[in-house]
């Protein structure tokens, strides 16, 4: 499902016409691999619902939803259908992880589905700045705010309460989250760093659900 999160934000930034990575045949690869992405966790879902279909009924609803607005945007989705596309493959990735790790409920010492609804909260004014381009007051403050409260609380989770590689993981995401993210800001130009923001964000997420998942 990363795969898939990050091969779209490539084709679209790509397609924004800043800087373009690649050309036609790269840019045709890199659909393909979506596509290949995309076909195989519509496997792993249905695995998931033969063997467990009461926990898999999210990851099953948020796939047919995504696979369904796949169909309708084609290759010139509109702002609105982008950032469903890019919230609901953050949405999935995020149900898998925590499908993985699952063995109840978080022991951070704050409710785990607070901290997921902030971030919930993060990923929704990031996809709105990302997708609309629309640098402006509130949304942008915001964002970077809660970016670095989020970073913090979420790095000192990661050392204080989880511990071993997985809390260093995870702490390095929460600095690589934010440090990426005020890259990108710098070069708006660019979508490399947009990119690579993408990449660790969408890391950073999925490591957290499989570290709440996992009573860490």
């Amino acid at each position: 499902m990363l795969v898939v999160v990050l091969a779209s934000a490539a084709i679209r930034l790509n397609a924004a016409g800043i800087e373009p990575m690649l050309g036609a045949s790269g840019l045709a690869a890199l659909r393909g691999v979506h596509r290949t992405a995309a076909s195989l966790e519509v496997l792993a879902a249905l695995w998931l619902a033969w063997v467990a279909w009461r926990e898999a009924a999210l990851i099953l609803v948020l796939t047919v939803l995504l696979s369904l607005l796949g169909i309708l945007a084609g290759r010139t989705p509109t702002p609105l259908q982008s950032l469903g596309n890019l919230l609901g493959g953050l949405a999935l990735a995020v149900a898998f992880a925590w499908a993985l790790g699952k063995n109840g409920p978080g022991r951070w010492g704050l409710t785990p589905f607070l901290l997921l609804a902030l971030l919930a909260l993060q990923a929704l004014i990031g996809g709105r700045l990302a997708i609309f381009s629309r640098v402006e007051l509130p949304a942008l403050p915001a964002h970077a705010l809660l970016g670095l409260g989020l970073a913090a609380l979420c790095g000192w989770l990661a050392l204080a309460r989880t511990g071993g590689t997985l809390g260093r993981g995870l702490f390095l995401l929460a600095l690589a989250a934010p440090v990426t993210g005020f890259t990108a800001l710098e070069h708006p130009y660019s979508a490399v760093p947009a990119l690579v923001h993408a990449a660790a964000v969408a890391f950073f997420f999925a490591t957290i659900a499989f570290a709440l998942s996992r009573k860490a």
